[in-house]
């Protein structure tokens, strides 16, 4: 028995070659937390291949003897799931089952595994690119779009991230919905800067229903560019580095390592990490 859980929230999935993901993420951190009570849950469409809802997540941590739930967002952005659905299912959940504290930590943010991921997943796509390798060649990272225009910015911020620790001299952002540029936008703006290579690297934790709209919207784009050569990389999926991040952030979670900054580092980059050190810090009254 353990007096503290685990409780990794996901947005869940019709889709069984994602949900078939989400099985292999969760085994691969309970073997990491071997030591740990470890409950993966959905905020959508729970119950389909065993995954709970978020609510029966939080019953079966205090149903493990748990006194302390620590709540891990498998999301990459704080976008209006994390901000406003997750709390609110979290509370009903506290709600009835009050012998249990609760802490809800950051999503994962632009942290360095993810970008050792994406800078790997760039390099398989580009090594499938036919045309002249000495071309320029772009990387254009494709996120999921949200109304959020912080969650829009987070991807910039990642593509710029990439930029800096990669040997390609154009990285650029597109989204599949809501928001612009577009695929074929980001790609008419990396023709006019020179590409003639391009890598779409989706940021993207599983496979789904947006991810697959990528492939059907190449066929015009390749029509409208004859001579560009362009691959479309994996998603970022179950890799060791996402399990890495995963048990990280856990342990650091179940082990106190974020209490008491009062103010949490979303981002979970060194800089902001430092900026919410120091503020907690100051806030804390001189002895």
């Amino acid at each position: 028995m353990t007096d503290r859980a685990l409780l990794l929230i996901a947005h869940g999935s019709r889709d069984a070659d994602a949900r078939d993901e989400y099985a292999r993420i969760r085994e691969a951190l309970a073997q990491r937390l071997s030591d740990e009570v470890v409950v993966f849950s959905v905020l959508e469409f729970p119950d389909q291949d065993h995954l709970p809802s978020i609510q029966e997540g939080w019953r079966r941590c205090v149903a493990a003897g748990a006194r302390r739930v620590v709540v891990l967002p498998f999301f990459l952005f704080p976008a209006g799931h994390v901000r406003d659905d997750l709390p609110g299912e979290l509370e009903q959940a506290r709600a009835k089952h009050l012998d249990a504290t609760l802490e809800l930590l950051p999503p994962l943010g632009p942290a360095e595994e993810l970008l050792d991921v994406l800078e790997e997943r760039a390099g398989q796509a580009i090594a499938q690119l036919a045309g002249d390798p000495d071309g320029l060649t772009a990387v254009v990272l494709v996120g999921a779009g949200t109304s959020d225009p912080d969650a829009n910015g987070d991807l910039c911020k990642v593509a710029r991230l990439l930029w800096e620790r990669s040997p390609y001299p154009l990285v650029e952002v597109a989204w599949i919905s809501l928001t612009t540029p577009n695929v074929r936008q980001a790609v008419d703006r990396c023709v006019a800067l020179g590409a003639r290579r391009i890598a779409l690297v989706p940021y993207f934790l599983n496979t789904g229903v947006l991810l697959r709209r990528i492939g059907p919207r190449l066929g015009p784009i390749r029509q409208q560019h004859p001579r560009l050569a362009i691959q479309v990389a994996p998603q970022i999926g179950p890799h060791p580095r996402l399990i890495d991040l995963l048990a990280r952030r856990s342990r650091e979670g179940l082990d106190g390592e974020c209490r008491g900054h009062g103010w949490l580092a979303v981002c979970g980059r060194p800089s902001c990490t430092a900026v919410a050190s120091a503020r907690s810090r100051l806030l804390r009254a001189p002895t």
